[in-house]
């Protein structure tokens, strides 16, 4: 199924996050920079984990930071830890099932998924 267009989104991605990136390196960074300064942590989210055999396993977790190699330009991951747990392992925002949030936060994330899924076309 063909990817709707949304101009205002669109507008807003163009304006406020990757505006004067002039490659893919460079848009990641404005990726980086933007939900570094906008996110507010941490994110409630139910996130779909690989399991061997090719399967997968939705579990709760919180998004507690930006992996710090972001920043580098090489992909957007995001830290998340299981509840009762300090370990952090890093997810790709592809990888969230679902989130309980404020808007504000929806509304990133879910730029950056509109954004990525217009890249990979």
């Amino acid at each position: 199924m063909p990817l709707t267009p949304d101009p205002t989104r669109t507008h807003r991605i163009h304006y406020e996050v990757i505006v004067d990136c002039y490659n893919e390196e460079e848009e990641l960074m404005g990726w980086y920079y933007y939900m570094s300064d906008n996110l507010a942590f941490p994110i409630d989210v139910v996130v779909r984990l690989a399991l061997k055999g090719g399967k997968t396993e939705l579990k709760p977790a919180q998004i507690v930071a930006l992996d710090p190699k972001s920043e580098q330009g090489n992909l957007i991951r995001l830290g998340i830890s299981e509840p009762g747990s300090e370990r952090v392992q890093y997810i790709s925002p592809v990888d969230i099932a679902s989130m309980d949030t404020s808007p504000e936060n929806a509304e990133i994330i879910n730029d950056w998924l509109y954004w990525h899924n217009h890249e990979m076309l």
